[in-house]
């Protein structure tokens, strides 16, 4: 433990300007995930009222060399490196290891095809999971969905109907960490969404936006798609 480098990265940012941020810090995430020497990385929101940074990033890696060769391949978005007292604040974002998707016997969910998804969601033979978090679930979610963010997955599993389980992310990478935790958990017939919500407004299957209680198409692809 005592050689680990953990940079701590205070945000300031307007809250209108926070969900594309975090989308932005999503994917870089995710790169440094597969990244040598990789631990892992929490995003932080304050909960101070009129603190100056709304947002903390802590990333943890195995030595500074590791975290020094990451910023070769993605570097911190042109935010400056400082250290801030991190308490007072609740976890938000969590990503872990690429590597870490194993069950432990060998087993992995099954990839499903985002058509094939929505025809068992709809017909109700599984339960489709969105677990992107909760300001990426308000923007859109695909149709038939049902919420558990990752970050809190552990707990809300046993929430979760009996049965076939289907998790879906933004891209396929989290549905593959929830379908694992889900396994870890004693559930059994788990399925990840290849390409996540990506791949399924491509696909041109229904989603559902703010203010809407039913499913919007996206185009005439989805009759097509169904069919197919």
């Amino acid at each position: 433990m005592e050689n680990r480098h953990v940079v701590i990265i205070p945000i300031e940012i307007d809250e209108e300007k926070e969900a594309s941020y975090l989308a932005a810090w999503q994917d870089a995430a995710e790169v440094m995930a597969a990244q040598p020497g990789f631990i892992r990385t929490y995003m932080f929101r304050t909960i101070v009222p009129g603190s100056k940074f709304s947002l903390v990033n802590v990333a943890e890696w195995e030595s500074t060399r590791h975290w020094e060769d990451a910023m070769n391949v993605c570097p911190m978005m042109g935010q400056q490196i400082a250290v801030v007292h991190a308490s007072n604040y609740e976890a938000i974002r969590t990503v872990l290891p690429a590597q870490d998707l194993s069950s432990g016997d060998g087993r992995m969910p099954v990839d499903l095809s985002p058509v094939e998804a929505r025809r068992r969601a709809a017909d109700g033979e599984l339960t489709l999971v969105d677990v992107r978090e909760d300001d990426e679930w308000a923007v859109r979610h695909p149709a038939d969905a049902v919420h558990a963010a990752l970050s809190t997955l552990p707990a809300s599993l046993s929430d979760l109907p009996d049965g076939p389980l289907a998790f879906v992310c933004r891209t396929g990478n989290r549905s593959a960490q929830g379908g694992m935790q889900a396994i870890r958990a004693g559930r059994s017939s788990v399925y990840s969404v290849a390409g996540g919500l990506e791949a399924w407004e491509a696909a041109g299957l229904p989603v559902v936006l703010p203010g809407s209680e039913s499913a919007v198409n996206n185009g005439d692809r989805a009759a097509a798609a169904r069919e197919s």
